[in-house]
């Protein structure tokens, strides 16, 4: 019974995150977009902390289900994503472009649909609520201007207007 209740928890954390945080404008949420735009080893973390999360469903969903082979499928999606060049730009292509990122979710939704890719569904979106926060290319060149920069140490809350 916890394994199912467990189970229901991941894929509910896919529609309460971007509800309460998506363009928020809090005091720790101005932090993370300042440590997500002035730091590559912020992103590389948040990404192991993304497959972490991935892997972890994995794990509680073939705890329950047994002999289940469409895991196999995320389990390879993550495996392709380990690298972090190769998920930095992947997370970057879905955050600036919205007609990618909207074909990635149809894709979820049409595999959610089959009994068996469950996994691999919920495994795209986390991987899209992971591109909803990740810093837009706009953002890292503008970081890369000394006054700009200056001015979002200054005051982090300016950067969520420039962040999505």
């Amino acid at each position: 019974m916890i394994w199912i209740i467990i189970e229901f928890i991941f894929p509910a954390l896919l529609i309460a995150l971007p509800l309460s945080l998506y363009r928020s404008n809090r005091l720790f949420m101005a932090k993370f977009y300042l440590r997500m735009t002035a730091s590559g080893n912020a992103r590389k973390l948040y990404v192991r902390c993304m497959l972490i999360l991935i892997l972890l469903y994995h794990y509680i969903y073939a705890g329950g289900h047994f002999g289940e082979w469409g895991i196999l499928v995320s389990t390879i999606l993550c495996a392709i994503l380990f690298p972090f060049k190769r998920a930095d730009k992947w997370l970057a292509g879905l955050h600036e472009e919205q007609k990618r990122f909207f074909l990635a979710a149809l894709l979820a939704l049409a595999i959610c649909a089959v009994p068996h890719l469950h996994t691999t569904a919920v495994t795209l979106g986390f991987l899209l609520l992971a591109a909803m926060f990740y810093p837009s290319c706009n953002v890292l060149s503008k970081w890369e201007d000394e006054e700009t920069k200056k001015q979002w140490c200054k005051n982090p809350r300016t950067l969520s207007e420039y962040y999505y």
